[in-house]
């Protein structure tokens, strides 16, 4: 080999060694940590759960589910109950669901189907119900949902409840006669027993004609007294009707049937007429 040749051969690795270090790019990295300083933190946060998530997803559980709970209110129940049901993802094969509720009630309990009935507690507005999803003897999912009854329900909710010592009697009878009329008069009265909230009044019917007609006239409410009775006039007919109601209770004026107990109306008591 000539000398040109030899040092041809030394210069060119040198070449290649300057090419592969070249601090060109490496003098631009001040730089590119500017641009990264100035991304917004959510950005770099969302980098970061999307890290986690494909670690997670590399070493994770295979035989995990993902569980997702809905509510919604039934058709056909009590509006204390509510329907809560298990939207599950993955293998879904030999599962088995145990429900749990901090104060309310669910059914059933366990069972293999992603579903079950809620129903409140008395007197409760919120509550949270959560699911344990086992298979072959081990929790693979679980996920919990905050449940709330609305004011609507609620207030529908209160209706009923009817505590079950309420009562109403009327205590002096009416004479029995069947035709009545406007003309006729008679006096009637009564009390009422049990616990007894703000507001509560009585609605009395007289039937005649095989209708019941509000007494003494058209949307007549009477206030209980302190000594829990009560007192009024009616016109006669043959049987009477005293109807213990709470607050916002609307009375109809004629009536074919008489409402019965729950909602609106706490008690209710029905005599024949005073037979002379």
């Amino acid at each position: 080999m000539n000398e040109l040749g030899a040092t041809r051969s030394l210069i060119c690795p040198a070449l290649a060694m300057n090419s592969i270090f070249n601090l060109g790019p490496l003098r631009r990295i001040p730089n590119e940590m500017m641009t990264w300083r100035s991304c917004p933190l959510r950005l770099c946060r969302a980098l970061a759960g999307a890290t986690l998530m494909l670690c997670l997803a590399g070493c994770g559980d295979r035989d995990t589910v993902g569980v997702q709970l809905h509510s919604r209110a039934p058709s056909g129940q009590g509006v204390l109950h509510l329907e809560i049901t298990a939207q599950v993802a993955g293998p879904q094969t030999g599962l088995r669901y145990k429900w749990f509720s901090v104060a309310g009630g669910c059914n059933p309990q366990e069972s293999d189907r992603p579903i079950t009935s809620f129903k409140f507690a008395d007197g409760a507005t919120r509550d949270r119900v959560s699911v344990e999803v086992w298979r072959d003897g081990r929790v693979v999912g679980q996920n919990g949902i905050d449940v709330k009854l609305d004011e609507v329900r609620a207030s529908l909710a209160a209706l009923d409840q009817i505590p079950e010592d309420l009562r109403i009697e009327i205590t002096a009878v009416p004479p029995y006669e069947p035709q009545g009329g406007p003309d006729t008069r008679a006096d009637i009265a009564g009390k009422v027993g049990g616990k007894l909230a703000s507001g509560y009044s009585v609605v009395l019917y007289a039937r005649a004609s095989e209708i019941w007609y509000i007494q003494p006239i058209a949307y007549a409410s009477h206030a209980i007294r302190p000594d829990n009775t009560w007192t009024s006039w009616t016109h006669t007919g043959s049987s009477y009707a005293a109807l213990l109601v709470r607050p916002g209770f609307e009375p109809v004026p004629r009536l074919d049937v008489l409402p019965k107990v729950g909602g609106y109306v706490v008690a209710r008591t029905v005599v024949e007429g005073m037979r002379k």
